[in-house]
């Protein structure tokens, strides 16, 4: 990677940020916790486990042999080899093509494996940051304050599941050590110190760009 690069260009921005406008941190989703926790690779495998009961129980009750019985769940293969090929490509993709960015300013997410969007946040309209960590993985979650939301299709999946009237744009599959939380929450004091019991300020409305 050529080290004096502009920033906007090594993240894949749109766009060069503003004059005086500082990249704080930067990252992306890992693969792996996108796996586990957001499409939900262990439910799925266990879903598979228990309907490969469906035809060993068939052939079992029909009197195959117990070989036939054993082989029987390779009946399930067509269906689900691509359903879990499916799976793992988009947790590839989504990881692939994403890109958290947080400024002294706003928090950026370049989301799309289609398309691609960004989805401009000021620091202004966050009035809490929330992290769920787990195992492989944390989620940092953005409430907003005030009436103006992003659309919940323009975020997900970086968003909070069925949240649909209130969406919390998420940026979701972190590593563990990562520090992106306390990097936000202290660009969030030094932009607006007060602003957290403050109303939101007219003209700050988020903005998803296409």
């Amino acid at each position: 990677m050529i080290r004096d690069e502009p920033i906007d260009i090594v993240l894949g921005l749109p766009g060069p940020l503003p004059a005086g406008e500082r990249v704080l941190w930067h990252g992306k989703p890992e693969r792996a916790a996108l796996l586990r926790y957001l499409f939900r690779w262990r439910l799925l495998a266990a879903y598979f486990a228990v309907f490969a009961l469906l035809p060993m129980l068939a052939t079992a009750q029909a009197g195959a042999s117990a070989a036939q019985v054993i082989f029987s769940p390779l009946l399930l293969l067509p269906i689900a080899l691509p359903i879990a090929g499916l799976v793992a490509v988009s947790a590839w993709a989504l990881a692939r093509t994403t890109v958290y960015v947080v400024t002294d300013r706003r928090v950026i997410l370049q989301v799309g494996v289609a398309f691609t969007r960004t989805v401009n946040i000021p620091l202004d309209l966050i009035a809490d940051v929330s992290a769920r960590e787990r195992a492989r993985g944390m989620d940092l979650a953005l409430t907003l304050r005030g009436t103006d939301k992003i659309a919940w299709l323009a975020l997900w999946p970086h968003a909070r599941t069925l949240r649909f009237a209130q969406p919390v744009p998420m940026l979701r599959g972190l590593p563990v050590d990562s520090p992106a939380g306390a990097i936000l929450v202290d660009a969030i004091m030094h932009a607006a110190p007060g602003l957290r019991h403050s109303p939101a300020r007219a003209g700050k409305a988020p903005v998803a760009i296409d």
